[in-house]
């Protein structure tokens, strides 16, 4: 019985193969500006490195393309807060979990583009952080090569995204949505991992 499981398993092998995706982002996050609530001058959190990872499943093979569904997860990073340019001790703390799906298409360079719902959180934090959620869709595109081998077949790219919606910095009067008006506008970075 043991022999006719693990042949079922070494069979069914080929069958998923390049199904799976694990992937890791590196790259450079930029925030948008916002306005203090009392002061009026602007506040802007600086660029932060971020890292996160990424698990896709194709679901569709379309010859050329494959359509997958991705889930993904950035751990909180904190970036330094600057009032008018001069550091003011607050830092901006984010992080997010999201779903998405994906076009990725086969080629010599291989590209995909594609969209994801982020789950984020935000806050300001100067020693106590009033955190406040952020769900919103952002679009990813990425561009790299694949590296053929037997078994695992590694990836490494450029990939970029930014949100399809925001919240603008004039005229807000509720403090959870100017904590929301300072969230990332882009991310830039590597994008690379593995598929089997």
């Amino acid at each position: 019985m043991k022999k006719l499981i693990l042949a079922a398993i070494c069979l069914s092998v080929p069958l998923c193969a390049q199904n799976w995706e694990v992937g890791i982002f590196a790259g450079q996050q930029s925030y948008k500006s916002s306005l203090a609530d009392q002061s009026g001058l602007p506040i802007k959190a600086d660029s932060k490195t971020v890292f996160g990872a990424r698990l896709g499943y194709s679901v569709v093979d379309l010859g050329p393309a494959l359509f997958q569904v991705t889930a993904g997860f950035q751990p909180q990073s904190e970036a330094a807060v600057k009032l008018s340019g001069v550091d003011s001790g607050t830092t901006y703390q984010y992080q997010h979990m999201s779903v998405g799906a994906m076009f990725n298409f086969k080629a010599y360079l291989a590209f995909g583009a594609g969209i994801e719902y982020r789950f984020e959180k935000v806050a300001y934090s100067n020693g106590w952080a009033n955190e406040v959620s952020y769900n919103r869709p952002w679009a990813r595109a990425n561009v790299g090569m694949s590296f053929p081998t037997p078994i695992l077949k590694p990836f490494l790219g450029l990939e970029v995204a930014a949100p399809l919606i925001a919240k603008t910095a004039g005229g807000l009067t509720n403090g959870d949505d100017t904590t929301r008006a300072g969230a990332p506008k882009l991310q830039v970075g590597l994008y690379g991992g593995i598929r089997f």
